[in-house]
């Protein structure tokens, strides 16, 4: 599309977001249409990334891959005559309107979903994702299975909430993975779980955002252990939930949101018993040591909002806009 928009109109500025992670050119390397999707990715005067390693990976993967002068000093690639700027600008959300989603009486509102979802006294863990292969849903669940495997004396003091909203049904390896987490949840359920208790309720459907502020507001913590992101912008809506001060956040360290939220415990969601280290960590952190990661988390979050990340995108282009008016033109 970039480029045909430049051949449409060879004046037009054109500048891109590319929300998705870029991989390395040896993945990219598989695709058989990779010279006709750089060339139309190139046809922009700005290509933005969440973060400066997946700007690397483009450039490494247009050096490799086409006819183009790449400019790793400047963060720019020439093809044709034309020149496109690569940079990292990280998207975010409004941390207002999350908090805007939160009922005026919480209580009432905590013990209705109690009551709803069967969870009693039990301090939560909350996971929301698509039902993607890239989410790290199983790798959460069996964390959660290694963690009361090795401390069975947390039976009955926590449960893992995971809204995992239905994604792409109609592909058979998408329709497939939501049956293996029911399955895998029931399995462990079956093991760990008690009469009146069980370590994992999973939602497989949709949810409305004033369900997610609220389960945000009451967790001990929220879980995001993606295998592959390019931001995760759950970890920062559960970050805006937060007027309280508490809970804490277990990241991914593979997710670009890991490179912003320094207060998070960081995991490897394939490093299992890292993981459920990390679950017992969050379950048991003194409300002190919540209270100064997440404000430093929030401080975060409210000074890098999406207005900033829209100001920043668009100041770029201007700057663009403002190198190709001949001298004494306006717009």
């Amino acid at each position: 599309l970039p480029r045909m928009l430049k051949i449409a109109r060879s004046d037009l500025l054109v500048a891109q977001f590319w929300h998705i992670p870029w991989p390395n050119r040896e993945v990219f390397r598989v695709c058989p249409w990779q010279e006709e999707i750089l060339d139309g990715l190139l046809g922009n005067d700005l290509l933005s990334f969440h973060i400066q390693y997946h700007c690397n990976n483009f450039l490494d993967t247009v050096d490799r891959a086409i006819e183009a002068k790449v400019d790793m000093e400047h963060f720019s690639v020439t093809r044709g005559g034309r020149m496109t700027k690569v940079r990292p600008h990280p998207i975010s959300i409004d941390p207002d309107m999350v908090a805007s989603l939160l009922p005026a009486n919480l209580e009432r509102e905590e013990a209705r979903i109690r009551k709803r979802l069967r969870l009693g006294n039990a301090r939560l863990l909350v996971g929301v994702d698509r039902v993607d292969y890239t989410k790290g849903i199983p790798e959460r669940f069996a964390a959660v299975d290694r963690l009361l495997a090795k401390y069975p004396g947390m039976r009955g003091t926590f449960t893992l909430v995971q809204v995992g909203a239905p994604s792409r049904v109609h592909i058979p390896a998408y329709r497939q993975l939501n049956e293996d987490l029911a399955r895998l949840a029931d399995d462990i359920n079956w093991r760990h779980g008690q009469l009146f208790w069980q370590p994992i309720v999973f939602l497989n459907q949709h949810h409305p955002p004033e369900e997610l502020a609220l389960l945000y507001r009451i967790a001990a913590g929220c879980v995001v252990s993606s295998l592959h992101d390019g931001m995760n912008l759950v970890a920062k809506e559960f970050i805006a939930a937060r007027e309280d001060c508490q809970g804490v956040l277990v990241l991914s360290q593979f997710t670009g949101a890991a490179r912003e939220l320094h207060g998070a415990l960081l995991i490897n969601p394939y490093d299992v018993d890292g993981f459920a280290e990390a679950l017992r960590a969050a379950l048991r952190m003194p409300p002190e040591e919540q209270g100064q990661r997440m404000r430093r988390l929030r401080a975060e979050v409210n000074d890098n909002n999406i207005y900033r990340w829209a100001g920043m995108l668009l100041s770029e282009a201007s700057k663009l806009v403002d190198a190709q008016q001949p001298v004494g033109e306006t717009l």
